[in-house]
């Protein structure tokens, strides 16, 4: 009796013995397969530090947007948000009645005009910002990013003041770095200002330089003044009202809401207290709205990452599309021999593809320990160019620190491991393909 042959196995069954061979086949030349393996190594490592530094970017660009001198929202009326109007000012009460009302949010009011300023050696066009000190301390970061002096914004010469002539008493102030630098100006110089005042007159002081800012924003480290209000309202005869009132939120996350309650409470505060025409009405807004180029570029950031992170993987995987060939072109007498014995292209194709599949894996296990260590080290130190800019560098309208911050969250990671792994097993289709055409007969000639 002729024994039948024993029927060939269910594909499934066959799938962990395809897994053997191709992990055995990977390491039949391993010096290729190694340097396949370093190269997605590598694209991995470029892709999980320009996802972390582009992430310490976005951050640091929303603190300068929001913690140095910006805030979370901001309250104008509508003619000094568009020409800025000297005269569209917000009532005190304004400020009173919202710190009733919201009592979980920090507020501090801000006054805005132009001056002439003069020393003892030139003269120049300066943008004057008031602050009240005690409250903007808990709103922004502004007063302490001081490169030199002490910021104190009270009377320069307390012991010579009178309370009969109070426009007597000096102030201080504090400048931007490019202003001190443009106009030879240290702690301790004294500055004239020089501006028409709220009622037509011309108001005119002395001022001592008490602190030079580190550069924050671009046009006002090249000519900003900052004063107290007390000392603004006494150069510009104000006695009333505000330009600006910043705000700061306890959570960021209640922005939109906050706001919405913010608007409604100014209209019920302008129907008790209707404003002037001529100013307009209130206009809150956030620190989106008021930077426009950082939150477009918060928007890009994850397209750029896809973008970048596809352009590194794609040219690292070429080395995965350069060994598959290889191996296949090596091997296509022994894929003729595995078809001409009734194995399956399907499983044929498979094993490619766990080829790929290990050389990928292995790759990723490698390149995230090697990119995590990397951005651990790296994160509480950052990225450090104070040698060559020691000012910091300008980027999107502001002025960052010359030390760039890093941040790794564990999603990008876990992104650019898939990324990889997917454009790898779409490039060795191209190999699999020539496994589709493949003839066994012409091969084992």
């Amino acid at each position: 009796m002729i024994s039948q042959p024993p029927a060939p196995a269910p594909a499934r069954q066959s799938i962990p013995i395809i897994f053997f061979m191709a992990w055995r086949n990977i390491w039949r030349n391993p010096v290729r397969s190694a340097l396949t393996i370093s190269a997605l190594v590598g694209g991995l490592v470029m892709m999980v530090l320009y996802s972390a530094l582009l992430e310490g970017m976005m951050r640091q660009m929303v603190r300068h947007a929001t913690e140095i001198s910006t805030g979370h929202i901001q309250i104008h009326r509508q003619a000094f948000a568009a020409d800025q109007d000297l005269y569209a000012t917000l009532p005190s009460s304004y400020l009173t009645t919202l710190e009733q009302q919201f009592p979980q949010l920090s507020i501090t009011p801000r006054l805005y005009s132009s001056a002439l300023a003069s020393s003892a050696q030139t003269s120049t066009g300066v943008m004057i910002r008031a602050v009240d000190p005690q409250r903007e301390v808990l709103v922004t970061s502004m007063l302490k990013h001081i490169r030199e002096g002490k910021a104190e914004l009270g009377i320069a010469d307390p012991d010579t003041a009178t309370t009969e002539a109070p426009g007597l008493s000096r102030y201080n102030l504090i400048i931007g770095a490019k202003l001190a630098r443009n106009m030879n100006l240290s702690p301790g110089s004294e500055l004239i200002l020089v501006t028409q005042a709220a009622d037509g007159s011309i108001g005119n002081a002395l001022f001592r330089v008490a602190a030079i800012l580190k550069p924050l924003e671009p046009n006002f480290d090249r000519s900003g003044v900052l004063m107290s209000v007390e000392a603004y309202q006494q150069l510009m005869y104000l006695e009333n009202g505000f330009h600006e009132l910043v705000i700061k939120l306890t959570d960021i996350n209640q922005l939109e809401s906050v706001q919405k309650k913010l608007n409604t409470a100014l209209q019920s505060l302008q129907a008790d207290q209707p404003l002037d025409q001529l100013g307009g009405n209130t206009r809150v807004r956030n620190w989106r709205q008021l930077t426009p180029m950082v939150a477009d570029m918060l928007e890009l950031s994850q397209s750029m990452m896809l973008l970048i992170g596809l352009i590194i993987i794609g040219l690292a995987s070429m080395g995965i599309l350069n060994t598959m060939l290889m191996a296949i072109h090596e091997r296509s007498h022994e894929f003729g021999i595995l078809l001409a014995i009734g194995m399956k292209r399907r499983l044929l194709l498979l094993m490619v593809l766990f080829e790929t599949l290990l050389l990928a894996l292995i790759s990723a296990l490698f390149g995230s320990l090697a990119g995590l260590a990397i951005t651990r080290y790296l994160e509480p130190r950052g990225i450090d160019f104070s040698q060559t800019m020691p000012d910091g560098y300008d980027w999107a309208g502001m002025v960052f620190e010359p030390v760039m911050d890093i941040y790794l969250e564990p999603s990008h990671i876990v992104s650019a491991c898939l990324l990889m792994i997917a454009v790898s097993l779409i490039t060795s289709l191209i190999p699999c393909w020539s496994i589709v055409r493949l003839k066994p007969v012409e091969v084992m000639r």
